[in-house]
């Protein structure tokens, strides 16, 4: 999996570093719960660009970051300054606990019979209150493109997953379309789910 962002890193980063997200960003934003001096500690699990860490620490939040592929790390610590570590989804685990977290199209590569132990250690790592954002291609099941697996979600087996965790209230799921001005026919299954 890694592989694919380490060898088109190049392509990857000019197609993704200024896509605009803000929409996005504000609705997880506002799901955050209210901390002293309004500087949430935020992850951005599965970083990418740094296009998102880099948001979050200019709206002056203390941002983490990770990503599988040591290519997607150097350039969210390239870009976003923010300290990013090579660690996947399956191996997750951190010192600390975080008011949010921020995985935008990057649990779409954990396996879906994976997805819930791995959702439930994201869990383990909010503190009450706390957000979680993720995000799928909308479709059903598993499969395979230029090397790397997609779990693909609807907005129906997004809330059943959800719903398997115990930890999370109800979530907000809605679709939009791909931001990106060459995918906008590819729709996202998108959910903001706040700890109990």
């Amino acid at each position: 999996m890694t592989d694919f962002y380490d060898a088109n890193a190049t392509a990857f980063i000019s197609t993704t570093r200024d896509v605009d997200m803000s929409d996005m960003q504000r609705r997880f934003l506002a799901a955050l719960p209210v901390v002293e001096g309004n500087d949430a500690r935020i992850l951005d699990a599965g970083s990418g660009s740094g296009r998102d860490a880099l948001a979050f620490c200019l709206s002056g939040h203390k941002v983490e970051a990770f990503d599988a592929s040591p290519a997607m790390v150097a350039a969210t610590r390239d870009h976003s300054g923010v300290q990013a570590r090579q660690m996947r989804f399956e191996d997750f685990a951190w010192e600390h606990l975080f008011e949010g977290i921020w995985a935008c199209a990057s649990l779409l590569h954990v396996a879906e019979a994976d997805l819930p132990e791995v959702i439930n250690r994201l869990a383990a790592h909010l503190t009450p209150g706390g957000a979680l954002y993720l995000s799928f291609k909308r479709g059903t099941g598993e499969r395979v493109k230029d090397g790397r697996r997609f779990t693909d979600m609807t907005p129906e087996s997004l809330a059943a997953l959800l719903d398997g965790c115990r930890a999370f209230r109800e979530a907000d799921i809605w679709e939009s379309q791909d931001c990106r001005p060459d995918r906008a026919s590819e729709v996202w299954v998108n959910a903001v789910v706040k700890k109990t």
